[in-house]
């Protein structure tokens, strides 16, 4: 099954993956793939506020992982 989203600014962008965030159950994998700015941080940042995440989140380009606490644990890895 295939879906189209249309996103049109980071809100929305955060949005979706806050919705993606309240129903990850543990061991899933979410892989997102896109050029530089194409929003992948923006998502990571919903889907980690639906994790219940607090404090900033941000892209780990010069360590290659973070791990964020939330009700899952988040491992944003580029």
């Amino acid at each position: 099954m295939e879906k189209i989203i249309y996103i049109n600014n980071a809100k929305q962008m955060i949005d979706l993956g806050e919705r993606i965030g309240k129903v990850v159950e543990a061991n899933m994998v979410i892989a997102l793939d896109g050029d530089l700015g194409a929003g992948k941080t923006t998502m990571t940042k919903g889907i980690a506020k639906g994790l219940g995440v607090e404090g900033i989140v941000n892209s780990p380009t010069f360590v290659i992982m973070k791990i964020y606490e939330g009700r899952l644990t988040l491992y944003h890895l580029d």
